[in-house]
């Protein structure tokens, strides 16, 4: 497995897993990962706007890797994001999947690990942020494994198919 910065020629076959990706969202039994109804768990163009713009733009940048096996199928992604805020240049939000495929494969663990050491190379970045649905214990777990902190919970954030969830609010300082 090798993790690889996504780009533009891949952009396609990126949609492609993040669309299968999303609609696994609480399926089989599993928690949700995205705070989406299982109806809205499609890959919109908005969404993949986000993705595109994020790659061309200095404000509101997004930078994604990929995690490809030996066929050169995705098999997960990380991605870290601007806050979009003033002031908080210092900080970056990430989002991770993986495919249901290859999950208990350390794939998720491996993806932290590069993402961590990439910004604690990059001394612009401080603080990696992140938010979870509190029920997604395998990727709270993973979290706290990797040394992110829990700030915060928030009770109740989303009302999905008339279920209440709760969002945590997790961070790692990775000044050096």
């Amino acid at each position: 497995m090798s993790i690889k910065e996504l780009n533009k020629d891949k952009l396609d076959d990126f949609f492609q897993y993040l669309n299968i990706h999303l609609s696994e969202n609480g399926q089989k039994g599993t928690a949700l990962f995205q705070p989406l109804s299982k109806q809205q768990s499609t890959l919109s163009n908005e969404w993949k706007a986000k993705f595109e713009d994020g790659m061309n733009e200095k404000a509101g940048w997004r930078k994604v890797w990929i995690a490809i096996n030996e066929e050169e199928k995705i098999a997960g992604h990380i991605d870290i994001r601007s806050q979009n805020q003033p002031n908080a240049e210092h900080r970056v939000l990430l989002g991770m999947g993986v495919d249901s495929n290859f999950r208990n494969l350390k794939i998720g663990q491996n993806l932290l690990a590069f993402i961590i050491d990439y910004c604690k190379a990059n001394r612009q970045i401080s603080w990696i942020d992140l938010q979870v649905l509190t029920n997604n214990i395998p990727a709270t777990k993973l979290y706290k494994k990797m040394n992110f902190e829990e700030l915060s919970t928030t009770k109740d954030m989303f009302r999905i198919d008339n279920i209440s969830y709760d969002y945590t609010s997790m961070t790692l300082n990775v000044e050096n």
